[in-house]
């Protein structure tokens, strides 16, 4: 009834194993610590941007004009592009395609003037 109790040599199967596991911790180790150091690196790196929101925001941003545009007259500009309304606020007229920069905003509407080349 009773079966004969068979000795298990464990100093043979235990190193192999544990050699396995410890190979085990080192691998997922090093993924954890990729993968944080992965999203560290962009959460700082957006923060890092630009500071400002709203209308500060657009001061100082190149454009490009979608149309001709008088001296002190209105017209429409690409910003990324998203059409805006602007007032030239420059010295000289705006030619189609120039690139103009925002100087601020009135309302709606952004002032520019021509970058001189």
């Amino acid at each position: 009834m009773f079966t004969e109790i068979i000795p298990v040599d464990y100093t043979t199967a235990v190193p192999g194993s544990l050699v396995f596991a410890v190979i085990l911790v080192i691998i997922v180790l090093v993924v954890i610590i990729t993968v944080t150091v992965y999203y560290l690196y962009k959460i700082i790196s957006s923060q890092r941007g630009r500071k400002y929101t709203g209308s500060e925001s657009m001061t100082n941003i190149i454009g490009i004009a979608s149309n001709n545009i008088d001296k002190n007259a209105g017209g429409f500009i690409k910003i990324d592009g998203v059409s805006w309304e602007v007032i030239n606020n420059g010295d000289e007229p705006i030619e189609k395609y120039d690139k103009v920069v925002v100087t601020g905003r009135i309302g709606l509407k952004l002032m520019v003037k021509k970058i001189k080349k």
